[in-house]
């Protein structure tokens, strides 16, 4: 990394229950932090299991649990000399508590529930995946590349693999989900990394938002040099979200928006950042001024958690 000069990050982020259900299964955190000088993002989304019971609540406490690692759990792993191991080994033991706790709080209440989960960590110019389920991760810039695979039974055919009946009931031929945190025998997160690139546009988003939008329709829709600012960001994906439902989309839909921007002085802060607050499930953000902050802190700039599930728990 060049001296004085550091990778920042414009978030943005919309979710909508879609036209099937009632209630938005769907939940979704990102956070933008700073430390030493440089910007940290975690974002988060995660789908609550069509077909199941009171998905809302699973989605929400995978979240919620994220959140709260991205708060106090960030700083120790950072400063640990082999940073990636330790990184998805903290991440790992993460997964399998909500897995049983999630699993324990189902047995109580006699359902089944359970949620996909996709975690991404942007620092010093890389990138940290960690995904479960068939939530999907997209980079765009001049061509559109898929960061993860979903873990459904015709991708493992695709494969050439055998699948697993890690769900119950998966047939050949079936687009059937084989993990989910809290309902699948056990939880396997799949972890990997890359470089993260300058001036590109970082999509975390639901099935229900992707099913009916190509690839070469999302790289036209969220080019990276006109998305320069984050209400330009979300308004664009609100705007593909209703083209989405127009084009008779029911599911639940949720985008988290990334966009990478190099060239910006080292240790230099917005005039105004934001904390945050939980109203009915929805975040109402606070601006502070940020000539209370220090740089070589480890400070959290903007938060946003969005999860109708948040408020009931589990």
């Amino acid at each position: 990394m060049m001296e004085g000069i550091m990778m920042r990050y414009l978030l943005a982020c919309f979710t909508d229950k879609g036209k099937r259900k009632g209630v938005n299964q769907d939940s979704l955190f990102v956070s933008r932090a700073n430390w030493q000088g440089q910007e940290v993002v975690l974002a988060v989304i995660c789908d609550g299991m069509g077909g199941l019971d009171r998905g809302e609540l699973a989605s929400g406490k995978v979240v919620r649990a994220f959140a709260g690692w991205f708060r106090e759990r960030f700083l120790s792993v950072a400063r640990q000399e082999e940073f990636e191991d330790e990184l998805y080994e903290s991440w790992e033991i993460l997964f399998q508590n909500l897995h049983r706790e999630i699993k324990e709080y189902g047995e109580r209440q006699g359902i089944r529930t359970g949620t996909t989960a996709t975690a991404m960590l942007f620092w010093q110019e890389r990138f940290f995946i960690a995904h479960v389920g068939d939530c999907r991760i997209y980079e765009i810039k001049e061509q559109v590349r898929q960061l993860t695979k979903d873990q459904v039974w015709g991708e493992l055919r695709r494969d050439g693999r055998n699948g697993v009946d890690e769900l119950g009931g998966v047939k050949e031929g079936t687009h059937i989900l084989l993990q989910g945190v809290g309902v699948s025998k056990a939880v396997r997160p799949v972890y990997h990394s890359g470089e993260v690139k300058k001036d590109a546009v970082y999509l975390l988003c639901t099935d229900g938002f992707r099913h009916k939008v190509s690839a070469e329709e999302l790289r036209q829709e969220f080019r990276p040099e006109e998305l320069l600012d984050e209400a330009v960001m979300r308004r664009q994906g609100e705007r593909v979200a209703r083209t989405v439902i127009e084009r008779g989309e029911k599911d639940n839909m949720s985008v988290i928006l990334l966009r990478t921007i190099w060239g910006q002085e080292q240790g230099e802060i917005p005039d105004e950042c934001c904390s945050r607050e939980y109203t009915q499930g929805y975040t109402v953000m606070h601006a502070r001024r940020a000539g209370e902050l220090r740089p070589l802190r480890y400070i959290i700039e903007k938060e946003m958690i969005v999860s109708d599930g948040i408020s009931k728990g589990i």
